[in-house]
């Protein structure tokens, strides 16, 4: 099999029946949410000498964990792994098992208030940025979402300035339309709160700032992204409060 960075359909079917275990894990609300060689012999036509041999890899790859003797759990990274393949338009994955993959991303990541377009719009960012950079699938960053913003931003973030907007900065990186990054905000601005120091305005409002410059030159502030109390996720900081108090802060000491 072509296009799937070191994947054949053995890996990706076990991936698949992983996520899939995911799912009856969500609906039983009891158990372990693994699956087992024996029993992926007993629903596939994968002997378990085969299984065991490609599950090993999959560990080596970081896609799948074992979690007890014979017991297998699909990885954060192995999620978004199955999700990319979709998206790239590999065939033999079901629109099910994407939703599922989605679904524990939106999990592990801390997504859950967020749509499933947004995080799909996000991991077709990432996507982007892979195929960009051909980076291969098995070596992707998937621990948390901040990981996963190498592959969108492109470049450094110090290439970023106060006149510039972070979304035309991702869009013009990824050769995208605006609209395409616009979609994905609310979740681009979780990342770079996560990833980014950020400050905690006295009306609750948290922002993530980039510190830019070094003891020859001044230092200039980059308000990259925040959670605002009002409007919630944003890029940018175009609340009049905020950027007061934000001043206050630089100038003062305190707001």
């Amino acid at each position: 099999m072509t296009g799937c960075c070191y994947l054949d359909t053995y890996h990706i079917t076990i991936l698949q029946m992983l996520i899939l275990m995911y799912k009856n894990h969500l609906l039983s609300n009891h158990g372990k949410n693994t699956a087992s060689l024996y029993y992926m012999a007993n629903t596939s036509n994968i002997s378990i000498a085969t299984l065991y041999r490609k599950s090993l890899e999959l560990m080596d790859m970081g896609l799948i964990d074992k979690i007890d003797k014979g017991h297998y759990i699909i990885t954060t990274k192995g999620a978004l792994v199955l999700a990319l393949l979709y998206l790239s338009g590999v065939s033999g994955i079901s629109d099910d098992v994407f939703r599922l993959a989605i679904g524990k991303l939106k999990e592990d990541w801390d997504l859950a208030e967020f749509s499933d377009d947004e995080v799909i719009s996000y991991i077709n960012l990432i996507n982007r940025g892979v195929t960009r950079t051909k980076t291969p699938l098995v070596s992707i960053c998937a621990q948390s979402l901040s990981y996963t913003l190498h592959y969108i931003l492109q470049e450094p973030l110090s290439y970023l300035n106060n006149n510039k907007l972070i979304m035309n900065f991702i869009a013009e990186n990824l050769d995208l339309p605006i609209d395409k990054v616009k979609v994905a905000e609310r979740v681009i601005a979780k990342a770079l709160l996560e990833y980014l120091p950020t400050i905690t305005l006295k009306d609750g409002c948290k922002v993530a700032l980039l510190l830019q410059g070094d003891q020859s030159r001044k230092v200039m502030i980059v308000k990259v992204a925040m959670k605002c109390r009002m409007h919630g996720y944003k890029l940018g900081i175009d609340c009049p409060i905020a950027n007061s108090l934000i001043s206050r802060i630089l100038t003062n000491g305190h707001a």
